[in-house]
């Protein structure tokens, strides 16, 4: 058992003082960061200064009305939109190109004309510097239609105000009852996104922690340092080592970026520019994450373990290990249908196979009530499939430890297994 320490200790300061490990911690939380303050404080940058438009609407159908509906201001108090209207007395034949100069010698920022056969037309043509800005060329559509539907239902002779009420769209609120009958407001976008999130989480850490153990066997071998490792240990000892050492170097990441998650995520959106409302999840939900990613590691990085001891470079056991990731793919691939249906029978029967129950049955808890029996067997077939991988693993581990100079066959590995 010390031994086995011994090696955990070793993998564990290998990789966690690797400049890839370092960069890698630093630069999530940083990037959950930029996700969430950045565009917060960028809008606290947003420029003070109105926006000048100047309007001319020589048949006067919505230039009067529109200081009126666009009637925002700035934290100055300044208005956002300054509107000046040209009449149609000072207009000229030279007016559009002279106002297209304006803008052009940013003078005004932008041009609305609104042509006299608007109200058959439907065109309006706003002339600016920036068409990227959609705040000001959404909120001018916006708020010009508004005007000439306005005008429309008055020509006609139907109240404005009245069609309004009685075309008021319906706010479809969606709740969720579990099976014990508590009530809880949800719809697609937050399951599908909360569910999204720790999907990837657990799809990224298992291929990374259990390629790193595969690698980690693969340079072993080519350096020849196994071969004096193993001079005073036994092969299991040395597979079992790695395998709790990468563990505990992934739960060591998972506490650093919960940590800075969880501050997220009581920060609130008055700090920043996210709905940290769009993450539902609770204390149960990250017990079982731990506990699925613990037994989905221990499973993945078995089979990794096998690929790496099998091949003799890099470039082998990434090719070798390409059915493992596909394992992984699986559960992506069926999650829109998971969160749609998750008591689908094909969803509930990959559930039950532990090559995908890791991401599959934690999605499945998150979403809705799983019986607990449901639960229970998973596990249970999750941990003896892992008992039976890691038997495996240590057999072909303690004779293909050594092999070197080619790529281990499939015959090859059941010959192993057998001796």
């Amino acid at each position: 058992m010390h031994k086995i320490f011994v090696f955990i200790k070793r993998e564990y300061r290998e990789t966690v003082l690797k400049k890839s490990f370092i960069i890698l911690t630093i630069l999530t939380p940083i990037l959950m960061i930029s996700f969430t303050v950045v565009p917060a404080l960028l809008l606290e940058m947003e420029s003070s200064q109105p926006t000048v438009i100047n309007v001319y609407d020589p048949s006067n159908t919505v230039a009067a009305s529109l200081p009126r509906m666009l009637d925002d201001t700035l934290k100055t108090g300044q208005p956002r939109y300054i509107f000046n209207i040209i009449s149609s007395a000072k207009a000229g034949n030279n007016l559009i190109p002279a106002q297209k100069d304006l803008v052009t010698r940013e003078v005004i920022d932008g041009f609305l004309y609104v042509p006299p056969t608007v109200m058959d037309s439907n065109v309006v043509r706003y002339y600016t510097r920036n068409a990227g800005d959609f705040d000001v060329s959404i909120g001018l559509k916006k708020t010009v239609a508004a005007i000439i539907t306005e005008k429309r239902l008055l020509s006609s002779g139907l109240q404005p105000e009245k069609i309004k009420k009685l075309t008021h769209t319906i706010d479809l609120q969606t709740i969720k009852i579990n099976k014990s009958g508590k009530e809880s407001e949800s719809d697609f976008e937050s399951e599908y996104f909360s569910i999204f999130v720790f999907v990837m989480i657990l799809y990224m850490t298992l291929i990374m922690y259990g390629t790193g153990i595969m690698r980690s066997i693969v340079q072993e071998k080519s350096n020849k340092v196994v071969e004096v490792i193993l001079a005073s240990a036994r092969p299991v000892q040395l597979m079992t080592g790695k395998i709790l050492g990468q563990g505990l170097v992934g739960l060591t990441q998972y506490i650093l970026w919960a940590t800075v998650g969880i501050a997220i995520r009581f920060a609130g959106a008055q700090i920043t520019a996210f709905d940290t409302n769009v993450l539902h999840f609770s204390t149960a939900t990250m017990i079982w994450f731990v506990i699925y990613y613990v037994l989905g590691y221990f499973l993945f990085s078995a089979l990794y373990a096998i690929v790496g001891v099998a091949s003799t470079t890099d470039q082998e056991a990434q090719q070798a290990s390409m059915p493992i990731t596909l394992l992984l793919i699986v559960p992506i691939l069926v999650l829109t249908m998971l969160v749609k249906n998750p008591d689908s029978p094909l969803i509930i029967t990959l559930s039950y196979i532990p090559f995908f129950s890791p991401i599959i049955m934690f999605a499945r808890i998150s979403i809705g009530d799983v019986p607990f029996w449901d639960i229970a067997a998973s596990i249970a077939l999750l941990i003896t499939t892992i008992i039976v991988l890691i038997n495996i693993t240590a057999k072909i581990f303690r004779v293909g430890i050594l092999m070197t100079g080619k790529r281990a066959t499939l015959p090859e590995i059941l010959r192993w297994l057998r001796s």
